[in-house]
């Protein structure tokens, strides 16, 4: 997989963790992060925009189409910054560690392009946009990236902490297609679920909405697939689709009105 391949995938994983409402992305991308060891290359620089498809937020049976940009700049194989934020790491043979800050951009009572809301949110309030710490490993056995995050948020009124696990594997059909798939479950800490599937005494009221306690737990499970095509020398094609399953409190909540959540991301990218 040649790096140009392997960037551009970084970029789509990113947009797709952006267009879910700053989820970790890199907890575990698209990709073989293990693909760019020994390129040698100092900086690499990736941008392009794409088209996404995506509930109007968690948990919602409704979608929309929004436009998105992205960058991705890679100094040394060893620092990464992307729409999912900053990120450190170091390598080891099979062995992936690393570091780094994110975002996650909250939830809005109404909706717009970058934002995710919906005027079923009404009386519930705004949810933060929240920074947010993260560590990562990854574990390549064979063909598989055995992969985990923590990632814990530090705003006022967004302050949950989740930990995502994945397996994937990278398939590289030629040396233009490469095509990847990932299974993954997300647990997330009862600040995270009571914040985003959690209606108080007051919400109820200016809502209409039952009270509903949601505590710590599995929140959702997923498969993803992603293609990355390389049409020109520094042009790359991407596509990547994923379904989500939401679990226990998150599929209980009586503001989740659907408890699959399906998400469509094409992109162009160019390496400069």
């Amino acid at each position: 997989m040649s790096l140009q391949t392997r960037l551009s995938q970084v970029a789509i994983a990113s947009i797709a963790s952006f267009v879910a409402g700053g989820l970790p992305a890199f907890a575990q991308p698209m990709n073989d992060p293990f693909a760019t060891r020994g390129q040698g290359k100092e900086w690499a620089v990736t941008a392009g925009a794409g088209v996404a498809l995506r509930p109007t937020f968690e948990g919602s049976d409704r979608y929309f189409v929004s436009p998105i940009p992205f960058v991705s700049v890679v100094w040394r194989d060893m620092i990464a910054l992307d729409t999912s934020g900053l990120n450190a790491y170091w390598r080891f043979n099979g062995l992936q560690i690393g570091g780094g800050l994110t975002f996650n951009l909250g939830r809005r009572q109404g909706s717009s392009v970058f934002e995710q809301g919906d005027s079923r949110l009404r009386g519930l309030g705004d949810i933060p946009a929240a920074l947010g710490f993260r560590g990562f490993i990854n574990y390549k056995v064979g063909p598989v990236v055995l992969g985990t995050v923590l990632t814990k948020f530090v705003t006022d009124g967004n302050d949950g902490l989740l930990i995502d696990a994945s397996a994937s594997i990278p398939w590289r059909i030629d040396d233009r297609l490469t095509v990847t798939g990932r299974v993954f479950a997300t647990w997330a800490d009862s600040s995270y679920m009571q914040t985003y599937f959690g209606v108080t005494s007051m919400q109820s009221v200016n809502s209409g909405y039952a009270v509903y306690s949601a505590s710590s737990g599995m929140k959702d499970v997923g498969l993803a697939v992603g293609a990355t095509y390389r049409f020109a020398t520094s042009w790359t094609i991407s596509a990547n689709a994923q379904v989500t399953q939401l679990l226990g409190y998150a599929a209980g909540s009586p503001i989740t009105f659907s408890d699959t959540g399906f998400r469509l991301i094409t992109a162009v990218g160019y390496r400069f």
